[in-house]
């Protein structure tokens, strides 16, 4: 038998409602913060739709073998502060004018950089960038009409120079 002396304790003066209360609560939370997430960062490795995107491939294919069928390569070089960039190209006909070199982040589409590359002569570009504090970078290099391209891989903590072009893909056939 119990001995009571006055008046039963509220329940909410006990600690294991609270105890038991915490569980769902927290849940509840997580599941606010995970909605939260969601909706704020945008997921931009998702493309909406798939088939123009498809299509736009093909495209970018084209202009690869156009770079091989027009014999134009080229090599980025970094400086070591990865504050300026020089590309060095090679082809059958010279190169006029400014090439574009976008620098694509992996995951996240707002530290993509597009760079336009001054002639500074023959064969020889030249442009100050902004470094990014990613690991790996996608390359691609284009004229200004983006009759062609050249791609490549630059993870800065291994090297300052990145060889653009594909070798894999086989000349267009005229």
């Amino acid at each position: 038998m119990q001995n009571q002396t006055g008046a039963p304790r509220p329940w909410y003066k006990d600690r294991w409602p609270w105890i038991l209360m915490a569980g769902p609560f927290l849940a509840v939370v997580a599941g606010i913060i995970t909605f939260r997430i969601a909706v704020v960062t945008a997921d931009d490795m998702v493309n909406d739709d798939y088939y123009k995107r498809g299509k736009d491939i093909n495209l970018e294919l084209t202009r690869d073998k156009a770079a091989i069928s027009l014999g134009i390569s080229a090599q980025a070089m970094f400086s070591d502060d990865h504050q300026s960039v020089r590309i060095v190209t090679t082809s059958q006909t010279p190169l006029q004018g400014e090439l574009t070199l976008a620098m694509l982040h992996p995951t996240r589409q707002q530290d993509d950089q597009r760079i336009t590359l001054t002639r500074q002569a023959d064969n020889i570009y030249q442009a100050r960038i902004t470094p990014g504090n990613a690991k790996h970078w996608y390359l691609r290099l284009e004229d200004k009409a983006g009759s062609w391209r050249l791609q490549g891989e630059w993870r800065p903590g291994e090297s300052a120079m990145v060889q653009l072009g594909n070798p894999k893909l086989e000349p267009v056939e005229q």
